[in-house]
């Protein structure tokens, strides 16, 4: 089994356009939706999952009508986590939505053996809790300091051999133009 997951294109908050935490995407961001989805296009991706915020489902829906797959479902649990204080809310978080978090993974991911591979879109801060859980990297503040650009592509594959989680890509943004990359800090 493969698990790509992706951060969602530049929502009208990303580009300061707005404070509503709930956004859709900007043209730019429509336009990077649309690059990750011909680049998505080569995998064989059998199911498509996206966080129930605005700005994930359009990239979803904009990833599905590219590559021909509906959107499964989507997930609250899939949301992004608040990035103020979150060292000090992580302790909360574990207990109950981050639960909820590892539970959905667990679903998502029962059939590891199987050949096929599953797309999730989801937010930068969502992303690293994902590949710190399945990867098994403890999510310390060295975890949360990766960058997660607009529209990037994360990838795990299950190694049959080990038993274990591999991670085979993070932030690879490579699938768009430099004009759609903006800032690289």
């Amino acid at each position: 089994m493969r698990i790509i997951f992706v951060r969602h294109g530049e929502s009208m908050k990303n580009a300061k356009l707005t404070d509503d935490k709930d956004s859709g995407l900007t043209k730019k961001g429509k336009i990077q939706a649309e690059y990750l989805g011909k680049k998505l296009k080569e995998q064989k991706i059998s199911a498509i999952y996206t966080s129930n915020l605005l700005r994930a489902k359009e990239t979803g829906e904009i990833i599905s009508k590219v590559i021909k797959i509906p959107i499964k479902s989507t997930f609250e649990e899939l949301n992004e986590y608040p990035s103020k204080n979150l060292r000090s809310r992580l302790k909360l978080l574990f207990n109950g939505r981050l639960k909820r978090l590892k539970k959905l993974l667990n679903k998502i991911s029962k059939d590891k053996e199987k050949d096929k591979t599953i797309l999730i879109v989801a937010h930068g801060i969502t992303n690293k809790i994902i590949i710190g859980y399945l990867v098994q990297i403890p999510l310390r503040k060295q975890l949360l300091r990766f960058k997660q650009h607009n529209t990037c592509i994360n990838s795990i594959s299950w190694n049959k051999e080990f038993y274990n989680w591999n991670l085979d890509c993070m932030n690879d943004i490579s699938h768009l133009p430099d004009k759609l990359k903006g800032e690289l800090k």
